[in-house]
């Protein structure tokens, strides 16, 4: 009989699965993966765009022309304030009443409250939809996990997140729910130190 601690297998066996480490920042997200016993943060993209750097902004643009996440949504972000949704992780698993004394602050437009969670009015005309912050969030690690993927050399096989400390039971579920979206499976979220 092997007495392990809670999770310390299941732990053991991310070890022989491509697994990555992604901070989802609420500035800027980054992913890692172990090489050799050394964590190693992975880079890549287009150098001439900016996404050559090992942070990606946490920024998504919901454009006609599609999703953009990070340097190039950066760049819309002043041009296009009300479609490009920057530091989400302040809205995930929250509710309009949490945002009572922000609200009039905040360059998105905001869908009535239903008791749910925030959801932002991207888009116009027939392209006018809403978007919850976890959808945003998703986005995110869409983008890094497809670093990840390129630095590999094949499919990610699961993913440790992070989340801060503070984070109540409904965030770290949202945060979960994210990376499900995304299309990873979700082996633990990590607190970080605040």
């Amino acid at each position: 009989m092997q007495i392990a601690e809670p999770g310390e297998s299941q732990i053991k066996e991310a070890c022989r699965k491509r697994v990555v480490g992604i901070d989802l920042g609420t500035t800027n997200s980054l992913v890692a993966h172990v090489v050799d016993g050394t964590p190693t943060v992975i880079t890549g993209g287009d150098a001439t765009a900016g996404d050559d750097a090992a942070l990606v902004p946490s920024i998504v643009h919901y454009g006609a022309d599609g999703v953009v996440v990070g340097h190039r949504a950066a760049e819309l972000a002043a041009e296009h304030p009300r479609d490009t949704i920057v530091s989400v992780k302040r809205f995930v698993g929250r509710g309009l009443r949490d945002l009572a004394s922000q609200r009039a602050l905040l360059p998105y437009e905001l869908a009535p409250d239903d008791g749910r969670m925030v959801r932002f009015v991207v888009g116009a005309g027939d392209a006018r939809r809403e978007i919850t912050p976890v959808e945003v969030s998703a986005d995110i690690l869409r983008a890094v996990a497809a670093r990840a993927t390129a630095a590999v050399g094949g499919a990610i096989e699961g993913v440790v997140i992070t989340v801060p400390a503070y984070f109540d039971d409904a965030q770290r579920q949202a945060t979960r729910d994210a990376g499900r979206l995304a299309g990873l499976e979700v082996l633990r979220l990590l607190a970080e130190p605040t």
